[in-house]
């Protein structure tokens, strides 16, 4: 796994590179030419649930931070390609069905989970601007990003099932679990649709100020070898999706 990340992180620096030294010919005929920045973005992420069984049961706070590139498309730049490198903290927390026998009764328990991930986070998307009104311009922006999970950590409940050894009769009973690693539950991708929109304030120069909010809605899902009660006797596999909603503050050198 840490292999295909350092791999997955070369390539994207590759790309930076190459965006770097293609720059000069692109501002030769672009007035707004191509912009590095750095982005941090504090978020409030939860959880979807889109199977019977499993639901959401709160959200938590959490941050993006990294490096952001804009490459200019048209002679005025309005229109742009977005990308960058991110850091991408995100959680949520839910409620999964677990069935069992007791006393020869069939009860359900609903089991706590309380998530924490991050990932390293590739977006690519584009965004339109207006000409400058004052020192101000705005903008949306609509894409998708591709994420590589690289921790996950949960506060959860689990059921421990005992066995008596003179009458063969099974028990069940939970327990808390604290800061344990879920990595083997989380789904190593994540992608996502990504919509935003903001403004720009221009200080000087190249120099330039970005806030907005952006909302990213999962595609994928986020759980593996994770089954709930179907409701017939039998299990099925579970289905999550991580959605988020965050505030975009940039600063374009």
């Amino acid at each position: 796994m840490k292999t295909s990340l350092f791999r997955f992180g070369g390539k994207v620096i590759l790309i930076l590179a190459a965006a770097a030294l293609t720059a000069p010919k692109l501002n030769a005929q672009d007035d707004a030419g191509v912009r590095f920045g750095i982005k941090l973005a504090p978020n409030m992420s939860w959880f979807k649930s889109d199977t019977k069984g499993l639901e959401s049961d709160g959200s938590k706070l959490g941050y993006t931070f990294g490096l952001v590139t804009e490459f200019p498309i048209g002679e005025k730049g309005n229109y742009r390609f977005a990308t960058g490198l991110f850091l991408n903290a995100v959680g949520g927390k839910y409620l999964q069905a677990y069935s069992y026998t007791e006393n020869n009764q069939s009860l359900t328990k609903k089991l706590g989970s309380d998530v924490k991930l991050q990932y390293i986070q590739i977006p690519v998307t584009m965004k339109l601007m207006t000409n400058e009104i004052g020192y101000m311009r705005y903008y949306g922006q609509i894409g998708f990003d591709v994420a590589a999970n690289v921790k996950a950590k949960a506060n959860y409940d689990d059921a421990v099932v005992t066995t008596d050894p003179n009458t063969q009769e099974t028990s069940v009973s939970f327990r808390k679990m604290d800061k344990e690693d879920i990595k083997d539950r989380i789904q190593p991708v994540r992608a996502g649709l990504v919509v935003g929109a903001g403004l720009e304030y221009n200080f000087s120069g190249s120099t330039t100020v970005q806030a907005g909010v952006t909302y990213n809605n999962g595609l994928t899902n986020l759980l593996k070898k994770v089954e709930v009660p179907d409701g017939n006797g039998n299990m099925k596999k579970a289905k999550l999706l991580q959605n988020y909603l965050e505030l975009n503050l940039a600063l374009f050198f």
